[in-house]
């Protein structure tokens, strides 16, 4: 019986801080890093400055703490898109789509995630470890299917090909809603991009290199 009463505590802890992250995630897009404040989390999440101080130290706590949130839900959203493809360039371009596609859809959390470049310290820190995680997931990839770069080049071409992605995709969030092309169309373009870029796709074909 006790055993249940920790389970069900321990997820009501969870969903407590559940609520916090939202609620921090909500205001860091809408009124960035500086002008968000603890009491405003607070409020937003409907709960009380006592219960915010149990699960995070500070405010720079709650952004770190929001940065890898948006990381897992980014890789989640990446791995679900690529499952379906079984060649390992399809996987590649899938893998930009969705990148672009996930930054469109949810402009509050690609804010955040542009804007922690800026701020220095922990927040950097956890932005970087989003950005490496996938420039690692990226080198992998070439290894199968680019032979011909070493090991260094490999890390080289992952940085370009997932900075083309951010860069892009920040620049479409800020234009106009009225001036902005569908996410789709963008995407294809930065996709088409890196894999010429890397030597992946003939240039002025449609035709795959290691076909």
């Amino acid at each position: 019986m006790s055993y249940q009463q920790s389970e069900k505590m321990a997820e009501r802890k969870q969903a407590r801080r559940r609520r916090f992250l939202d609620a921090a995630i909500a205001l860091f897009a809408r009124l960035g890093y500086h002008a968000a404040t603890v009491p405003m989390i607070v409020r937003e999440a409907e709960s009380s400055t006592g219960a915010f101080y149990l699960y995070f130290r500070n405010k720079e706590d709650v952004y770190v703490a929001a940065l890898q949130e948006i990381g897992a839900r980014l890789s989640g959203a990446l791995n679900h898109g690529i499952a379906s493809e079984s060649r390992p360039e399809a996987r590649m371009a899938a893998a930009v789509r969705c990148f672009v596609a996930w930054l469109a859809e949810n402009a509050p959390e690609a804010h955040i995630l542009m804007e922690a470049a800026a701020l220095g310290g922990r927040m950097e820190e956890a932005r970087r470890a989003i950005i490496e995680s996938h420039v690692r997931s990226v080198a992998v990839a070439l290894e199968q299917m680019a032979p011909w770069f070493d090991a260094q080049e490999r890390v080289a071409v992952a940085r370009c090909w997932v900075g083309s992605v951010l860069e892009a995709a920040q620049g479409w969030i800020a234009l106009p809603s009225t001036e902005r092309r569908d996410s789709a169309a963008l995407a294809a373009v930065v996709a088409d991009f890196n894999l010429r870029g890397a030597g992946l796709k003939d240039p002025g074909t449609t035709r795959w290199r290691g076909n």
